[in-house]
């Protein structure tokens, strides 16, 4: 699925390729110290059920750095984001989950713009 491949490829942009994670400065957000502690995760296959595991198992991340967006455009972006992984988490079909993507799809696109400068911000305090 595309939001998939999105999530993996946004925040693959915020780490680092060295020792640096693990290393914060002293005025690093906890919103950019969560960040960091990102693992690249993606559905372990092609099935509705290994989309819903990945969902489940990556929403605890995305509603944290929502609780910690360091603006209302990156909230926004990562509360739409969660919604999108509980709907794949329950999704009943993947035939309604790939319907659920292409409706939703342009609208996410739209505000992963806000999401990419706050990984991009957070990358530049290192």
């Amino acid at each position: 699925m595309v939001t998939a491949g999105i999530v993996v490829l946004s925040l693959g942009v915020a780490v680092p390729n060295s020792g640096a994670v693990g290393s914060y400065s002293a005025s690093e957000s906890a919103f950019c110290k969560t960040m960091f502690t990102f693992k690249e995760s993606t559905p372990s296959g092609t099935s509705l059920n290994d989309y819903k595991s990945w969902a489940k198992g990556i929403i605890p991340l995305y509603e944290k750095l929502a609780s910690e967006a360091p603006n209302a455009p990156t909230k926004k972006v990562l509360n739409q984001l969660v919604t999108i992984l509980k709907d794949y988490q329950s999704a009943g079909s993947l035939a309604g989950l790939k319907a659920y993507e292409v409706a939703n799809h342009a609208s996410f696109l739209k505000n992963t713009k806000a999401f990419s400068a706050a990984i991009v911000a957070c990358a530049k305090t290192l």
